[in-house]
């Protein structure tokens, strides 16, 4: 390489001098290697080493086309499929979430049944919304592995937004089963015995939870809720002052709160509650129908 000295300016900053034609520039570390490198033919290897440099300095983008370098040098490398998946998890830090898919299945061309790579799909795909095809994903993971969490928890998620009870119930059991001190499965399932009307088995499950973790304002919020669908909306309002208390500055306790005071008929009690909501930062027209109803 041609770099005379390395500079260190603080902690993460590291700098190369390169010369070049009888000058001297000073160049961020990783930008100078890639700079020197294409003086001759770079190889597959040294543009691999280069990425990871890269993305070790937090370069990113740089890291991504040192990595395309890399499989444009030799597109039958046996790393390829290697190469492929670490290029789709730089995309997906980076956010370019079709690019990443992108990468993640031509890495799944050279071995479809990889679980880490399907995982990661899944995880990219549900974030653009593709719930279908991450579904799809987690199920290939599950048929090799049915005791993988990740899988089993975002499958069980899906499940129930498609309305497949039965598959989301048996894959947070399954995940109980496993782990029985899972809060996030206990929780899903006692969502969906609310959605399936099994409002007291929600109601004890949740109860549960809340003396595992009396701190957590997310489970008063969720039994305030099933206590409502009860009919039984003091008990609702007790969950909801608890979850304000420990979370002040939820807007979303204070809407819970003010639904149930609605129930009550306390209207003026309501009405504080969505202003303040307001205050920390919810639009007030998204609220306009619960703002009628205080009326």
């Amino acid at each position: 390489m041609l770099c005379t000295e390395v500079v260190q300016t603080g902690e993460k900053a590291y700098f190369c001098k390169v010369k070049m034609k009888n000058r001297s520039f000073i160049l961020p570390l990783v930008a100078a290697m890639l700079l020197a490198l294409p003086l001759r033919a770079q190889t597959y290897a040294e543009w691999v080493d280069s990425a990871y440099a890269c993305a070790g300095r937090d370069s990113l983008a740089l890291a991504a086309r040192c990595l395309e370098k890399a499989l444009e040098a030799d597109p039958a490398n046996k790393g390829n499929a290697a190469v492929l998946a670490t290029l789709g998890a730089l995309r997906s830090q980076m956010g370019q979430m079709e690019e990443a898919i992108e990468s993640y299945s031509l890495a799944l061309n050279y071995n479809p049944l990889n679980i880490p790579v399907l995982l990661a799909r899944a995880a990219a795909r549900l974030q653009i919304g593709d719930e279908e095809r991450a579904y799809v994903d987690y199920s290939n993971v599950l048929d090799q592995d049915i005791d993988n969490k990740e899988a089993l928890l975002f499958r069980a998620y899906i499940a129930v937004r498609k309305h497949a009870y039965d598959v989301a119930r048996a894959d947070y059991t399954r995940l109980l089963s496993l782990d029985p001190a899972d809060e996030s499965a206990a929780l899903g399932l006692a969502l969906l015995n609310q959605k399936q009307h099994r409002l007291r088995e929600a109601t004890e499950q949740l109860s549960e939870l809340i003396h595992r973790r009396p701190d957590n304002a997310e489970y008063y919020l969720a039994r305030a809720d099933v206590l409502a669908d009860r009919n039984l909306p003091d008990l609702a309002l007790v969950d909801c002052d608890e979850a304000v208390r420990l979370a002040p500055q939820d807007a979303f306790a204070h809407v819970a709160r003010a639904e149930v005071y609605l129930q009550l008929r306390k209207k003026r009690a309501a009405r504080a509650d969505l202003d303040e909501a307001v205050r920390l930062g919810l639009r007030r027209a998204d609220l306009d129908g619960l703002y009628r109803r205080c009326k």
